[in-house]
């Protein structure tokens, strides 16, 4: 194990309800384990997602209102350029998410 998973476990090693955001990356490692979670207990404090154009802002957000809407948290976002309006609605099929999955 590595200074840096050690460092991770220390920082996500809790049990109890939380969101999952993903795995964490260390230059162009992934970290499978563990997961970088938040616990819902921290989730009524303040965050920032931030960064450049195309780096999975609103998918974070998505993901993060997905996870606390099916934990029961009512969740309310205010989107004023529309790109989260269709977390509402079921995914669509297309060429470019079906390559990216592949």
């Amino acid at each position: 194990m590595t200074a840096f998973e050690d460092t991770l476990r220390s920082g996500y090693g809790f049990d109890g309800p939380s969101v999952t955001l993903g795995a964490a990356l260390e230059g162009t490692t992934v970290h499978p384990a563990p997961k970088v979670c938040i616990p819902l207990a921290m989730v009524n404090r303040h965050g920032l997602v931030a960064g450049a154009t195309g780096t999975g802002k609103t998918k974070t957000l998505q993901v993060m209102a997905e996870q606390l809407s099916a934990q029961g948290v009512p969740v309310f976002m205010a989107d004023i350029k529309g790109d989260l309006s269709g977390v509402s609605q079921p995914g669509q099929p297309s060429e470019k998410l079906t390559a990216r999955t592949a």
